[in-house]
């Protein structure tokens, strides 16, 4: 056996250990609690950060921990809507409800208001954070296609429409929360790519399961969560706000409903060194 099988059989076995670790972690608390502390955080941000959140909350507890709820649950609450289930079923999944109880009451009643402030002054915190969410929202859609294909073997969109609205239907209640507000005469855009990622796993985890894939379905849900990870980091560290799909999304829009002239040229998007640079400068 030569240097060179030693080396390739050592990153088989690294891959080999990464697999099983994102495949076998549970989700709670690991990949949960992260999850109930961004959703909050995007609650006080939607509320107003800083004291407006907090005296919001102490002046109508009751809706704060509504709109919580719904922050931390959408996509549970409307799949099963449209699967015709119980919407609050989330309640007797005991550990999963009492930590976010746990997390929702220290984010706005904390002493201090410590956990707020800890992520908003370490942002790295918040990063870390977000890659656990795409990891669950994988897990979301390869438990959500399994589910349908139970259900409705022979349905492909169906199942790619409700494995979307379980991983993402955080996007659907902004556009709901945006449609109250401002009505629907002004464009909704909701600017991030995880999303489309979702869509993307949704109909590959489905073209799986109907056999128009040929890959295992645990290699394939590794490969899904890898990407969401890597997507995370470059467009957070490296190519800041950049959407991975634009390009394509770009083209295709083209093809289907022609250019408009009127648009203005999009800018290249910045690397984070030439963002800094740039601030140096001004």
């Amino acid at each position: 056996m030569g240097l060179g099988d030693v080396s390739e059989d050592t990153f088989l076995l690294r891959i080999e250990l990464f697999k099983n670790v994102i495949l076998k972690t549970p989700v709670f608390p690991y990949l949960w609690i992260p999850h109930c502390i961004m959703m909050n955080l995007a609650l006080r941000g939607t509320i107003g950060h800083g004291s407006a959140a907090l005296k919001f909350a102490k002046k109508h507890p009751l809706s704060c921990f509504m709109l919580a709820c719904l922050y931390t649950f959408p996509g549970g609450i409307l799949s099963a809507l449209v699967l015709a289930q119980p919407p609050l079923g989330f309640l007797t999944q005991h550990n999963l409800f009492y930590a976010f109880l746990t997390v929702w009451y220290l984010m706005f009643f904390g002493p201090y208001d410590l956990l707020y402030k800890t992520i908003m002054t370490v942002p790295k915190i918040s990063l870390v954070f977000s890659i656990a969410q795409d990891w669950l929202r994988v897990g979301l859609v390869a438990g959500a296609v399994t589910q349908v294909a139970a259900l409705h073997p022979t349905a492909f969109l169906y199942s790619v429409v409700i494995a979307t609205i379980k991983s993402s239907g955080f996007m659907l209640v902004k556009f709901a929360e945006h449609a109250c507000l401002h009505g629907l005469t002004k464009g909704f855009v909701f600017p991030h790519h995880s999303s489309k990622t979702m869509v993307v796993a949704a109909a590959l985890l489905t073209a799986q399961k109907h056999g128009h894939l040929q890959a295992d379905w645990d290699t394939l849900v590794f490969l899904l969560v890898a990407w969401a990870v890597v997507a995370r980091l470059i467009t957070s560290l490296v190519f800041q706000n950049w959407d991975p799909y634009s390009l394509m999304e770009t083209k295709v829009c083209s093809l289907l409903y022609g250019v408009d002239q009127d648009d203005p040229p999009q800018e290249k998007t910045k690397t984070a060194g030439e963002t800094k640079k740039t601030k140096k400068d001004n």
